[in-house]
C-alpha cells in the first residue's frame, strides 16, 4: 500500500526489491497521486508477464481489508498509521504468519534551499490544497 506523500521512492523501495526475490506484487496506491505512477504501469506491463504486477484501486479500508482476509497475502508492505496497521493485520485468517513490512508514524522532514522558488512552492501547496478540499 503506497502512501500519498511520498509516492514513488516510499513504494518502489518496497515494490521493486519483492520483484527482483521473484514474487508477485499485488500494489494498491493512495487516493492521491495515482496519475504519477501510471509511466511506470506501462514500463511494467511491457517488462513483466501478466499478473507479476497488479494494480488495485478503490478506497483503501473496503479493498485491502477484502485482499487481507483471503489470507493470499504473505507480506504487508504498508506506510501509515499503526492503527490502520493493526487492522489490516486482523483482517488476515493467519495473522501470525503475515509478514510485515511497516513505515509507521513516519514523519518526513523537508530542507528548503536559499535558492528555493518560494513562489513555485506556493503555487504547488495551494494547487494540492485546492484539490484535496
Amino acid at each position: 500500500m503506497g502512501p500519498y506523500n511520498y509516492p514513488l521512492n516510499e513504494t518502489y523501495c518496497n515494490l521493486i526489491p519483492a520483484l527482483i526475490m521473484g514474487n508477485s506484487v499485488i500494489f494498491k496506491p493512495a487516493k492521491y497521486g495515482v496519475l504519477l505512477h501510471r509511466p511506470l504501469l506501462e514500463i511494467f506491463r511491457d517488462s513483466f508477464p501478466k499478473g507479476v504486477i497488479n494494480f488495485i484501486y478503490g478506497e483503501g479500508a473496503e479493498v485491502c481489508s477484502t485482499l487481507m482476509a483471503t489470507g493470499k497475502v504473505d507480506v504487508l508492505a504498508f506506510i501509515g498509521t499503526s492503527r490502520v496497521a493493526n487492522i489490516l493485520k486482523k483482517e488476515h485468517p493467519f495473522p501470525n504468519r503475515l509478514r510485515g513490512a511497516l513505515g509507521l508514524e513516519a514523519k518526513n522532514p523537508a530542507i528548503i534551499l536559499d535558492d528555493a522558488d518560494m513562489e513555485l512552492v506556493t503555487f504547488v501547496q495551494w494547487a494540492v490544497a485546492r484539490h484535496l478540499r
